[in-house]
């Protein structure tokens, strides 16, 4: 999974699925997921009756939405956190660092507070999981066409040795 050009690593997202899990459970939430900014999913845990790709997409929107909102009216900084209050279900929106969003659906006997304090703890362990990706040197990081004219040259070079051998 990329984020703006980091490609997580496999430990990188089993981190995110621990950090995830707790927070379902903690929380006790019928649905979690992460997803980048733009709302590509990176991961989902719980119920799997909510259709996780649009609604993640959607959740990306709405936190650009609020960020201009808070812009309009003279914040600082925009809204960290957003909450939609249903008859039955809600869903507790939070930015990640600016690079991600965490998400969480719970039915209506589940305490707000819990939810906010289960997330709160969640953002701060993905915060120092998503400090260590980006710190961290991809390989997608290094100039591509530059990986590939060597790559190029590698395999010139291998088929004319391989010509080479051949006709001697």
């Amino acid at each position: 999974m990329t984020v703006k050009g980091i490609a997580f690593t496999t430990d990188e997202i089993e981190a995110f699925d621990k950090i995830l899990d707790e927070l379902f459970w903690e929380s006790k939430a019928q649905s979690v997921l992460l997803s980048d900014i733009s709302g590509h999913l990176i991961s989902v845990v719980g119920e799997s009756t909510v259709n996780t790709l649009p609604l993640s997409v959607l959740a990306a929107g709405n936190l650009a939405a609020t960020k201009e909102m808070a812009r309009m009216i003279g914040e600082p900084t925009k809204f960290k956190l957003l909450l939609h209050e249903g008859d039955t279900k809600s869903v507790y929106l939070s930015d990640v660092g600016e690079k991600l969003l965490l998400l969480a659906i719970f039915g209506k006997n589940t305490p707000i507070g819990l939810v906010r304090l289960a997330t709160q703890t969640a953002v701060n362990k993905i915060l120092e999981v998503l400090e260590v990706a980006l710190s961290t040197p991809r390989a997608e990081d290094f100039d591509s066409n530059e990986s590939n004219d060597q790559i190029n040259q590698e395999l010139v070079d291998a088929l004319k040795n391989s010509f080479d051998e051949l006709f001697k």
